[in-house]
């Protein structure tokens, strides 16, 4: 296991419930823990509170100024 802390500041987002009405949740986190050297290893986000997080929907990036993310 690895531990990353991101450069930039990072929200991830999780659904909030089933349905697409329910929304999404949103988390700062404060560090990313890296499990396994496979060439996609599993990530555990923990947030500021120091909830781990295993499954998000997608996820935000501070840059410049602006919340960016990966489409």
């Amino acid at each position: 296991m690895k531990i990353v802390v991101p450069a930039n500041p990072i929200k991830v987002y999780q659904r909030s419930g089933d349905t697409p009405q329910d929304g999404y949740s949103c988390h700062n986190v404060a560090f990313i823990m890296v499990h396994g050297k496979t060439e996609f290893p599993k990530c555990t986000y923990v947030t500021i509170s120091g909830t781990p997080i295993s499954t998000i929907s997608f996820a935000r990036v501070l840059i410049n100024g602006e919340w960016v993310s990966h489409d």
